[in-house]
């Protein structure tokens, strides 16, 4: 019994530690764009992730992204800038970007992409998209925020990211290790042995 507590500590403990989550971003349940009357900032919000820019800059679309899904539809120039809900830090793996015919005024060539960290160093890749739909990122670790602009107007579609632990729920984590090991060697249990 007293295994089955220890077990079920640990497991609520790494649970409470908040491992790094990966997040799909697909844009594929389009809600609501919240708009600020005072500041006129737009604000989006999907997968614990809020996309937000100047009012009427961008809009999530169903039927626009890759393969039909849903996507998000920005237009040329506009700033979209990409933060995490709780305010924690986070990693870009690749997105998805997209042209929609009929809609888009100015085709666009380029996607600038900014990823600020939280010591506010700039990480910085312009993206020729040409017919290239899909970019990978590589060492895009412990982002704060992430600004993507294009020349043109543009569909956002599979952006790949991983919310970072914050250190807190490592700690928390490690502590009850520890705790677990202090309670098997005062029972008499050496490690690697069954009590």
């Amino acid at each position: 019994m007293k295994n089955l507590l220890s077990t079920v500590a640990l497991a609520a403990a790494l649970g409470l530690a908040g491992g790094a989550q990966a997040a799909l971003i697909t844009f594929d349940m389009p809600g609501v764009v919240a708009i600020d009357p005072v500041t006129s900032v737009a604000t989006y919000s999907e997968e614990m992730f809020n996309f937000s820019g100047e009012a009427a800059s961008f809009l999530p679309l169903d039927g626009v992204g890759r393969g039909g899904t849903g996507g998000l539809f920005v237009l040329a120039n506009a700033a979209l800038l990409v933060t995490p809900g709780s305010g924690g830090l986070f990693n870009l793996s690749s997105l998805d970007y997209g042209t929609i015919d009929g809609l888009i005024a100015t085709p666009p060539t380029s996607l600038l992409v900014e990823g600020f960290l939280s010591d506010n160093t700039l990480l910085s890749e312009l993206l020729d998209l040409g017919m290239q739909k899909s970019f990978s990122f590589t060492g895009w670790t412990g982002l704060a925020s992430l600004r993507l602009t294009a020349n043109g107007d543009f569909v956002l579609d599979n952006l790949a990211v991983t919310a970072v632990p914050e250190p807190a729920g490592w700690a928390l984590a490690g502590l009850a290790l520890a705790g677990l090991g202090l309670s098997q060697r005062r029972r008499g249990v050496a490690p690697g042995q069954r009590a």
